[in-house]
């Protein structure tokens, strides 16, 4: 039994609420993606467990909805953080969903405040509630874990639905491969992010699964 220890993590959520003509959406309706973000936000502020949460949305949408509630649950005990910018229409959008989230990540370590003095990070899609998220957090022992993640398919395949990591590992690996991600190649985000495990577990680093 290992006593939970106080880690310093940050979530970040990723979100796109008008994806523009952005191919293979299951969901392309601007007010139902919009609907899912909101619902998702408020699910991961409220948890007591997130001290620190990066929302960020690459669209240039109106999200005064987030900073309304994040001005809710905003305290000395809660940092947030809501990043927007119109990265969503920079890119071929034949690339895929998976090269906005690149964007994203990168722009993350760019300017967010949370993320220059954070050292661990996990990475949610911003439209899912993880249910389970508190036995997820209990698993993982930021100590000795570089990264968290399930590869499959032969360990070309991520779940990257819900990941984690040291900012060493997102630095390092995951920026400069997911900005491969080329779904028209057959290099979608998920397959970018394996690639990235698998590079930074053959230089050394630790990963464990996530159960």
């Amino acid at each position: 039994y290992r006593i939970m220890q106080k880690i310093d993590f940050s979530l970040i959520l990723t979100a796109t609420i008008n994806p523009g003509g952005m191919p293979d959406l299951v969901r392309k309706d601007v007010e139902v993606r919009l609907n899912d973000y909101k619902k998702s936000f408020e699910f991961w502020i409220k948890k007591p467990s997130i001290k620190k949460l990066i929302f960020i949305e690459n669209s240039n949408y109106d999200l005064t909805f987030f900073h309304d509630l994040a001005k809710k649950y905003q305290n000395k005990d809660k940092e947030i953080e809501i990043l927007s910018n119109d990265l969503n229409s920079k890119f071929d959008k034949n690339l895929g969903k998976g090269y906005g989230q690149y964007l994203c990540l990168k722009e993350v370590f760019k300017i967010s405040t949370i993320a220059k003095k954070t050292d661990y990070f996990i990475e949610v899609t911003g439209r899912h509630c993880v249910i389970n998220f508190e036995n997820i957090l209990n698993d993982i022992d930021f100590n000795k874990t570089d990264i968290y993640i399930n590869l499959s398919n032969n360990l070309k395949f991520s779940d990257a639905n819900i990941y984690a990591g040291s900012k060493k590992f997102f630095l390092n690996y995951i920026i400069p491969e997911t900005s491969k991600t080329n779904d028209i190649e057959g290099m979608i985000f998920e397959n970018c992010v394996a690639n990235a495990v698998l590079k930074a577990v053959s230089d050394g680093y630790t990963l464990s699964r996530v159960p």
